[in-house]
Parts: structure tokens; sequence; C-alpha cells
């Protein structure tokens, strides 16, 4: 019998001394800043903490935050990608738990409001798009459970362990974008855009459409040209002029009486009402939207952006 051996691949050399190089690094960085020595962590991890001697370094708080999440990407045997940085992770946070809607709680301890950086599809690297700021407790919520299994406890409408009905549907409505993205979906559900992804984050072509809706009839804006505008489109699609004017009335009034405007998403008549016009129009509007991102997206020189994500769903802007 002939002699066999198994050779290992280039690619996976490198990623294999990627890896180590990365857990070496965020040993040292971890080191350097004071922290305690992660035991769980890889070998390499523990060889670049124990064998730093340099000065103590000063983090900022999302330069800190960044460690963390590049240490727990390790414990799993993964790294997070070059275009989730400090300067990202800041962006992509605005005060306030996009589930829960209260404010984060910026000291220590282990209130259920401290934020936590995490990936919003597990089954996706830590890279910018599928990376967001939520509360503890949305997070130990959503823990590993995925897309799929979020929308249903979403779609069964009760409260489920550490999160109500409404904040069940924010998480699916703030996971589908990049769900959509990283499995090449296209846009395949209607779910109410409960939560308003802020910068960095992916929407699908349907949550584009609401968000645009959101903006043209919140309270003191000049709508008049804007609903001349999706008038005309419901025209070119060949459906009844109400049909849309239902929808704008009903969102306009919901968005007056809610103080965040993804909740005017779950009052059941605007949801209903945007589904029976979109499913007629869709043809249409989703052309027209999709072209109006792609000519904003040809001006934008974010990174995260144009990342090479499957072209199926746009960036936030």
């Amino acid at each position: 019998m002939n002699e066999v051996s198994i050779e290992v691949a280039e690619d996976a050399t490198e990623a294999t001394a990627s890896f180590i190089a990365e857990c070496m690094s965020v040993g040292r960085e971890s080191a350097a800043a004071g922290l305690r020595m992660d035991k769980k962590a890889p070998a390499a991890y523990r060889d670049g903490f124990l064998a730093y001697r340099g000065p103590r370094t000063s983090l900022t708080y999302f330069e800190g935050k960044l460690l963390s999440l590049r240490l727990s990407a390790v414990r799993r045997g993964m790294q997070v990608d070059q275009t989730v940085t400090a300067q990202l992770l800041e962006r992509i946070t605005d005060g306030r738990c996009p589930v829960t809607l209260e404010r984060f709680r910026w000291g220590g301890g282990q209130s259920p409001r401290n934020p936590s950086v995490d990936r919003l599809v597990n089954e996706v690297s830590y890279r910018a798009g599928n990376i967001c700021m939520l509360s503890q407790r949305a997070n130990r919520a959503k823990a590993k459970l995925s897309f799929e299994q979020v929308a249903q406890l979403a779609q069964a409408g009760e409260p489920h362990g550490e999160l109500s009905a409404a904040e069940w549907m924010r998480l699916a409505s703030l996971m589908y974008g990049a769900w959509a993205r990283a499995f090449q979906q296209a846009d395949p559900y209607l779910l109410p855009l409960a939560a308003i992804p802020g910068p960095g984050m992916f929407m699908s072509t349907s949550q584009v459409v609401q968000l645009l809706l959101t903006r043209h009839f919140g309270p003191g804006e000049s709508s008049s040209g804007a609903t001349q505008r999706w008038l005309e489109m419901t025209r070119q699609a060949e459906s009844a002029e109400d049909m849309f004017l239902v929808l704008r009335d009903l969102l306009a009034a919901a968005l007056a009486r809610e103080r965040y405007a993804g909740d005017a998403w779950l009052h059941g008549a605007v949801f209903e009402a945007f589904v029976n016009w979109y499913r007629l129009c869709k043809h249409v509007v989703a052309t027209e939207v999709e072209t109006l991102l792609g000519e904003h997206q040809e001006r934008v020189s974010d990174p995260v952006a144009n990342t090479e994500w499957p072209n199926t769903s746009r960036y936030q802007f």
C-alpha cells in the first residue's frame, strides 16, 4: 500500500497562525490594561498575558469594550474582523438599548441595563453590520437563539424569559437585516420595523420602506411631497390610492402618539395596512427604493456600507 500523508492547506495554516497571533495580542493588551487573566481563554492568550512586561495602559470605555469583545471571540475560536473598531462601537451606541428602550447604565456592577456588545446573528462572525450594543438583559435573552427562533417567539406575541412580547419583536426586527445579508435571503418576511436600526446596521428592503415612511410622516414633517411620490408609485403598481392613504393616516396618527417611532409599527392596524399595500405595490416600490439606496451607497465612503456581504439587503443610512 502506498504511503499517504495528510497535508495542511495553506489557508488553514495562515488562519491558525492569525488566530494564535490574535490570542497573544489580546493576552498582552489585557495584561497591559491591568485586567485579570481569563483562565478559560486559549493557551496562546495566557502565554501573551504572562509574558507581558511593559507599562500599564489606560483604555477608553469603547477601547475596553472592543478588547472584551476580542477576548469573547477568541474564547469561541473566532476573531473580531478589522471592520470592528472602538470608533465603530461608539458610533453604533446611542445610549439606549434598541430592544428594551432602557437607557444604558455606564457604571460597573451587574445591572441588567449595563451595555453588552455582541453579535446579532450568532452564526456569523464578529464583523461590522453584525455587531450591536444591547442591554445585558436583552443579550441574555438572545443568548444562542437563531433569528428563526427569535422570530417564532416574536410571532407568539407573549412574554418569554426576560423579554416582553414587544421586546421580542424589536429583537427580531433588529436581527432580520443581518440575517438576510448573511444567508442571502431576498427579504422573505414582512416584519414590523419595531426597532429603528442605528448606523452600521443592515435592513431588508421592506424595512427600508418602513423607515422612509417613518421619516416622511412623523410629527412635524412636511409630508405633501412625500405623499405624492408614494401615490405615484402606488399608481404605477396599478393599486388603489386609498390603500396608501389609509396607511399614511394610520401611521401618522400612531407616530404622533408614540414616544418611540418603532412602536408605531407595533399597532396592528398600521402594520396590517402596510402589508396590504406593500404586497400589491412591492414590484414597483422595492425597485425604486433599491435604486435610491444603490445611488446613496455609491456616495458613501463608510467601509461598513461597502462591506462584501452578499448584496441582499442594504446598509442603514
